[in-house]
């Protein structure tokens, strides 16, 4: 039987594509801060506990929306109704970033800002696995959220940093608000609603709402507890490494601004690579086992810049090959939870992940972090990133494989055997 060839300009390809640049978009929003901080903190006075401050309450208010929103999208069985406000928001108030005079007026444009950009990933990422081919499903997953990288860590340093060289800081923000704009309305006439959400198999009625009940098995769920728990762990080796390494690289380390932009833009080029990279190979290796060994060697990355000051070729060079973390994040908070139930709550599951992850790693981390650099050194907040890398890849150990190549696997040898 002769099978129709699938053409590349397929919507499973476009929405990959539009959630891609969405949420990278989202990123470079976030990140554009930690970049800033070597040009903000002299400006308005900042200390580093103020500095992780600032980035814990975006972090918190991340994580509170993203549970709320998310789980709403779910119960209300639409996506675009809570994507595109939200990504009209979230452009908006990069704009208000750059006109901050002070630390308080930070903190609470940065807190607007988590609200607005919490639900985008676990929206974006369970409308790309109810578009996808299953054999598909850990690169598109992957490739999506890999835009971190790209988008968020490897052109963003380069442009923020040029512009508040050149320019201003604030001028940065009004510059990085743009793109977000510009996805808005490519949303609005391009995404529809993900229809496969209603005819999963076992799933409630088109007609019906989600139940309590529902909701209760995604708490109930040993992937989505174990995810969660990894969630913490490795979101505080992201957000403590992202946030302190551009000033450990210049305070400590003596490298300029710009090499610390090229730096951070190797490691984000390398994030943006093993983004999609790892959850490609979980397609054929399974979750469970790519999963530890990326953690463990994610673990590597801040250890390079706290022991190795070499030159900027070799630094961008060690950055890129040890930036390996990014292609844990689609296994952890996305694929693996929303293989481990109906499609029609992935959104909640993912935002479950989200959650805890943003309060320990986002939130509690940076703080932490901040306090114990002030009270020691800028080292020791990559000691804390390289323990958070450590213990996620010990505790990925226990995950359940549910990748659907070694799934299928396992049941034909039971079968086999009986």
């Amino acid at each position: 039987m002769l099978h129709k060839k699938r053409s590349f300009f397929r919507y499973e390809n476009g929405i990959v594509l539009m959630m891609f640049f969405t949420f990278g978009f989202v990123f470079m929003e976030r990140l554009s801060i930690v970049f800033l901080f070597p040009f903000i903190a002299p400006d308005l006075q900042l200390t580093n506990a103020q500095i992780g401050l600032i980035v814990s309450v975006l972090a918190i208010c991340w994580a509170v929306s993203g549970l709320v929103f998310s789980s709403y999208s779910d119960y209300i069985g639409s996506k675009r109704k809570i994507l595109l406000p939200s990504t009209l928001l979230f452009s908006l108030l990069s704009f208000a970033s750059g006109m901050v005079s002070n630390f308080w007026s930070m903190v609470v444009v940065r807190g607007l800002m988590g609200l607005s950009e919490g639900p985008v990933l676990p929206i974006a990422q369970s409308t790309v696995i109810a578009e996808s081919t299953p054999k598909r499903r850990g690169f598109n997953s992957g490739f999506m959220q890999s835009s971190l990288g790209l988008v968020g860590a490897t052109f963003t340093p380069i442009i923020v940093t040029y512009f508040a060289t050149a320019y201003s800081w604030q001028g940065a923000f009004y510059l990085v608000g743009i793109p977000g704009l510009i996805m808005f309305f490519v949303l609005s006439k391009y995404m529809r609603e993900p229809k496969k959400l209603a005819q999963e198999e076992g799933a409630p009625a088109a007609s019906s709402k989600i139940t309590k009940k529902d909701f209760v098995a995604v708490y109930k769920n040993r992937n989505v507890l174990l995810c969660t728990l990894i969630s913490c762990f490795f979101m505080t080796w992201l957000f403590v490494f992202t946030t302190f390494a551009p000033i450990y690289l210049t305070s400590v380390a003596n490298y300029t601004a710009a090499d610390m932009g090229l730096i951070m833009a190797a490691i984000g080029f390398g994030s943006f690579v093993w983004g999609f990279v790892c959850p490609a190979i979980s397609d054929k290796l399974g979750r469970k086992p790519t999963l530890i060994i990326f953690c463990l060697i994610a673990s590597l990355s801040p250890l390079v810049l706290a022991v190795v000051h070499g030159s900027l070729p070799i630094m961008m060079l060690l950055g890129f090959f040890t930036a390996v973390g990014q292609g844990c994040f689609p296994l952890f908070m996305a694929i693996i939870p929303g293989e481990s139930l109906p499609l029609p709550l992935v959104a909640t599951a993912i935002s479950v992940t989200q959650f805890a992850g943003e309060i320990v790693g986002g939130a509690v981390a940076p703080s932490l972090a901040g306090f114990a650099a002030d009270a020691w050194s800028l080292e020791a907040p990559l000691w804390i990133a390289f323990g958070g890398a450590l213990v996620s890849g010990i505790t990925a150990f226990a995950i359940k494989e549910t990748a659907p190549i070694r799934v299928q696997s396992q049941l034909q040898t039971a079968a086999t055997k009986t």
